[in-house]
């Protein structure tokens, strides 16, 4: 009887300690896969817009709480996501591609030594990869 008792206070503690450690839905937020900012002027100014999955059409997506486009519009980012995003000049992930690493950012897209010079409102698809 004793034993049986010890398992379950044991099973209920291993219960508890492991919703404690799933933390809030705010830190899944944080550690999210997917997340990539962008800002319609440079130094991360200007109107924003979140896009947090693939997207093969900016057309679509507009910045927030506006009616305006981001395609072609988008002159710096944050990437605060665990993938890297890669941002493509056309839609349906074609034309020159701008790499943006997980956890990375760029103030001014329009000076770039890793990725296409001059990627300053061009990109016009995105997508995320491991």
């Amino acid at each position: 009887m004793k034993h049986r008792f010890g398992t379950t206070v044991g099973a209920a503690l291993l219960g508890i300690s492991g919703l404690l450690a799933a933390g809030s839905p705010a830190d899944a937020e944080a550690r999210a896969p997917r997340s990539l900012t962008v800002y319609e002027h440079d130094d991360f100014k200007g109107r924003s817009a979140h896009l947090s999955g693939n997207d093969s059409n900016f057309m679509g997506n507009y910045w927030s709480g506006t009616g305006a486009s981001i395609n072609d519009n988008i002159s710096s980012f944050r990437n605060q996501g665990d993938q890297r995003a890669v941002m493509y000049s056309d839609a349906n992930y074609s034309g020159a591609a701008y790499s943006a690493l997980a956890h990375s950012s760029d103030s001014d897209l329009t000076h770039n030594s890793n990725n296409p010079a001059r990627f300053d409102n061009v990109a016009s698809s995105v997508r995320f990869v491991i």
